[in-house]
């Protein structure tokens, strides 16, 4: 029996951020055995497809033109926390600590991935930020995460007194997506003035 198509199937779902080759090949298994699982899979795809995108303003997920968080009057404009991914910003808005809006860079630095600076929303970044915005660098705890925090805050200085990172109660190598409440919480309320 040819397995070509099934590799290519595990192949294609492994591209995708998070999914290793072994859960693709889970997931694939899974989904042909259970046939009531591939309505729900189905029905994901679709609402996403249908009714997610990202906010023109900071790239958050939204269902309408511009997300929640910046529609909010509520929250602080002025308060500018920048993350490389949805899942980052969706982690810190799940804790409840966190009254600014977000921007979200889609990615860190990576020259060995091709990742350059250019490839990252930094423009659209500079574009909300004012003399009296204080921004938040809640990047990743690894290498591309403080290389991509030092060459924000070295363009910002220009535009803003105020840069801060989230307290290093997050190791080094830590990824903010596997990391609990509680540290979470300590990282936010003790940010301290960026330093190089």
């Amino acid at each position: 029996m040819k397995d070509s198509k099934i590799e290519e199937l595990i192949y294609n779902l492994s591209l995708n951020k998070g999914f290793s080759k072994k859960n693709s090949e889970r997931i694939i298994f899974d989904l042909i055995t259970s046939k009531d699982r591939i309505v729900k899979f189905k029905d994901i795809i679709n609402y996403i497809e249908e009714s997610l995108s990202e906010c023109p303003i900071c790239f958050y997920y939204t269902e309408n033109q511009i997300c929640e968080i910046c529609q909010n009057s509520q929250r602080d404009k002025n308060q500018i926390c920048v993350v490389s991914s949805i899942s980052d910003a969706h982690t810190i808005e799940k804790s409840n600590l966190f009254k600014g809006v977000y921007h979200v860079l889609k990615g860190e630095i990576n020259l060995n991935k091709n990742k350059t600076p250019d490839k990252l929303t930094i423009n659209e970044l500079l574009s909300r930020v004012n003399e009296n915005s204080e921004v938040i660098l809640a990047l990743n705890s690894t290498f591309e995460g403080e290389v991509t925090a030092n060459f924000i805050a070295g363009i910002l200085r220009k535009k803003t007194k105020k840069i801060t990172r989230i307290a290093k109660g997050i190791p080094f190598g830590g990824m903010l997506d596997y990391i609990d409440d509680t540290t979470l919480k300590i990282a936010i309320k003790n940010r301290e003035k960026y330093e190089d």
